[in-house]
């Protein structure tokens, strides 16, 4: 949809029985204050347009039933987005630390799809912390300020986790022992691993999918050993520029 200079009505506030609304791509750059009578929302997608400003007022606070919350992925206001109330969250996509505090996941325990972006001002430690609270994860999104090596901060044990994206500059892949016990699907972008991953990722038993993918691993060889990935059953290797040879050992 089209709206005149870019606002989204105000009329939208007279909507008070709304339970689903998305914007997803719809060129909003402004989002009116009455939005905050919608407080049967059970979904909002506010993924209005990929690399375009969006003010967002504070009204997301007051919209407690919501279960699935999709934010934006700019602001180009300072206003912080309060989300520490919305206790009822299931699934939150798009969170920076830029614009909202980490504390406002302390509360959101019912989180199963967690979508972060991690800014330069937020240490790994603090958002781990947060994190752990947060005991029915089932799928983690986190995206690392490019600026900043995280090898050896990534601990990130949570219990139930099944499916771990990651988008962050390290030299070698975590060990074996900071990754969650039953992952399944993990997917790796613009690592820069100069080290092969892969001895670390055959040794998670339970892994049934492994991408990496734009320069995640950025070494010459790698090396997939006999035994190593029993659960396997998808693999994407893509524009891995630099390498160039791939031992599948037989009975990998």
């Amino acid at each position: 949809a089209k709206f005149k200079g870019g606002k989204l009505p105000s009329s939208i506030g007279g909507l008070i029985h709304l339970r689903f609304l998305s914007l997803d791509d719809a060129g909003v750059s402004h989002l009116p204050s009455s939005m905050r009578n919608l407080k049967l929302l059970l979904y909002l997608n506010l993924s209005v347009a990929i690399g375009e400003p969006v003010h967002v007022p504070n009204v997301l606070k007051e919209m407690l039933e919501l279960r699935y919350l999709f934010l934006p992925w700019f602001k180009h206001d300072k206003t912080k987005l309060e989300l520490g109330d919305l206790v009822n969250l299931e699934h939150l996509w798009s969170f920076s630390t830029q614009h909202s505090s980490v504390t406002d996941l302390l509360r959101m325990t019912k989180l199963r799809y967690l979508s972060v972006s991690l800014s330069e001002r937020c240490t790994f430690e603090t958002l781990s912390s947060s994190l752990r609270q947060l005991r029915n994860l089932e799928t983690l999104y986190l995206d690392f300020s490019p600026k900043t090596n995280y090898v050896g901060e990534l601990v990130l044990d949570f219990i139930h986790l099944k499916e771990l994206v990651l988008t962050v500059r390290m030299s070698k892949i975590p060990d074996q022992h900071q990754f969650p016990p039953h992952l399944e699907h993990i997917s790796l972008f613009n690592c820069g691993m100069e080290e092969d991953p892969m001895p670390i990722l055959e040794k998670l038993l339970h892994l049934k999918s492994v991408k990496l993918t734009f320069e995640a691993f950025v070494g010459r060889k790698m090396v997939c050993s006999k035994g190593g990935f029993s659960q396997l059953c998808a693999l994407e290797i893509y524009e891995q520029l630099e390498l160039e040879e791939w031992i599948v050992e037989e009975g990998s």
